[in-house]
């Protein structure tokens, strides 16, 4: 084989597998956006049950669980 021949060969070969490894980093770079956003909204889901859960409770019990909670953050921001 001529020597150019061999070399827009070789040359053809390495541009091949540059695209095919920019194909695969594009691939692997969606599969992993896709997975972080579903696990961003895993991570919500019990978040908005637990706000749910509460706005469905009874009035008193509501308040009380609200209050009680105020007065934990602020003796834990005053500890702090």
């Amino acid at each position: 084989m001529h020597k150019s021949l061999q070399h827009e060969k070789k040359l053809l070969e390495l541009q091949a597998e540059a695209l095919r490894l920019k194909l695969l980093s594009n691939q692997m770079r969606r599969a992993q956006e896709q997975s972080s956003s579903l696990l961003d909204l895993a991570t919500q889901l019990p978040k908005a049950g637990m706000v749910w859960r509460l706005a469905n409770m009874p009035r008193k019990l509501r308040n009380k669980l609200l209050v009680g909670a105020g007065i934990i953050g602020l003796a834990y921001l005053r500890l702090k």
